[in-house]
């Protein structure tokens, strides 16, 4: 986990909602462009509260994004573990780290939206079972990965003799989500845990849990990082601030609440809260904006927030 005097990472999180594929292609550019870290896109069959709007299908995305990217690292936050096998999400996944010359991260999750299921045609197992189907995927994925062959025969996923080649080399696991039944798998499988915005207020003590349970396993908790999805309404002025606070209640209404889950204000402002998100162990942040990413807001907050978070130093 985190480490004094270790430089945080920031990346961009776009939710696929509204986007053409020229319009994500210029926009990461634009991201790459600017010095961020990373981009992340979401795993769903439309964005919550707008299923009216396109929305392009992450792993297509991600594949075409490798290619026309060259530096950033590029992971789905997260998968929904039902929407794939576990042997095909394997062979996706290694076929991907090829393409992109190491720079997918895996981002896996149990899945919430209930909704999507039902249009989708997937069965929706009660939490419980759906944490037990993302432990058995983890453990295939960490199979096929590493085994000349894979044999792994579970209550929910089975994979018998299954070759993988290409290898996909390192490959880093995220695992996002923050029950506890879910960190028991972080400590266990994962390369990485990253912390969804509404569970913001509980990120100190899921991270107390996380160390606990890899002090249960014999785990270093230092190979394990710890990254924080965040949603930021950026303005260079408090006028500018209240016109995109006003904007982003609008688009984001069935996403997030405005009580504290969004941080909202001036550069200055920005930074001092992401800080203290840093300060609470969160080496990486995922940065998702209240306008779904536009041009303006990921330069401003290049400009005038990331020199201050680059420069941070956990306390």
């Amino acid at each position: 986990m985190s480490s004094p005097g270790r430089s945080p990472r920031c990346g961009v999180f776009l939710p696929l909602v509204g986007f053409t594929w020229e319009e994500l292609r210029s926009r990461a550019s634009l991201v790459e462009r600017l010095g961020f870290d990373s981009l992340w896109l979401d795993d769903h069959f439309w964005f919550p509260g707008a299923p009216d709007r396109d929305h392009l299908e992450v792993w297509t995305a991600l594949t075409a994004l490798a290619v026309a990217t060259e530096r950033l690292v590029l992971g789905p936050l997260v998968l929904c573990q039902s929407f794939r096998s576990p042997g095909l999400l394997a062979k996706m996944a290694s076929s991907l780290a090829r393409v992109s010359s190491g720079r997918l991260v895996l981002g896996v999750g149990a899945g919430w939206m209930e909704e999507e299921y039902r249009a989708y045609g997937y069965a929706m197992p009660p939490a419980r079972d759906r944490l037990r189907q993302l432990g058995e995927t983890l453990e295939i994925l960490r199979r096929t990965f590493t085994q000349d062959r894979a044999t792994f025969d579970g209550k929910h996923y089975r994979v018998h003799d299954a070759p993988l080649l290409p290898k996909p080399g390192r490959l880093p696991i995220l695992v996002g989500g923050a029950g506890d039944r879910l960190l028991r798998l972080v400590a266990r499988h994962a390369d990485g845990w990253n912390c969804p915005n509404p569970a913001w207020r509980e990120l100190a003590a899921k991270r107390e849990t996380l160390l606990r349970e890899c002090d249960g396993i014999g785990r270093d908790p230092a190979t394990l990082e710890v990254s924080e999805q965040v949603l930021v309404v950026l303005g260079r002025d408090e006028a500018a601030v209240r016109r995109e606070k006003e904007r982003a209640q609008q688009s984001l209404g069935a996403f997030a609440q405005f009580d504290g889950d969004v941080h909202v204000g001036t550069p200055p402002q920005v930074a001092e809260a992401l800080r203290a998100r840093l300060d609470l162990g969160v080496e990486s942040l995922m940065v998702m904006f209240g306008d779904f990413g536009s041009a303006e807001q990921i330069e401003l907050f290049a400009n005038e927030v990331l020199p201050a978070l680059r420069s941070h130093r956990k306390n």
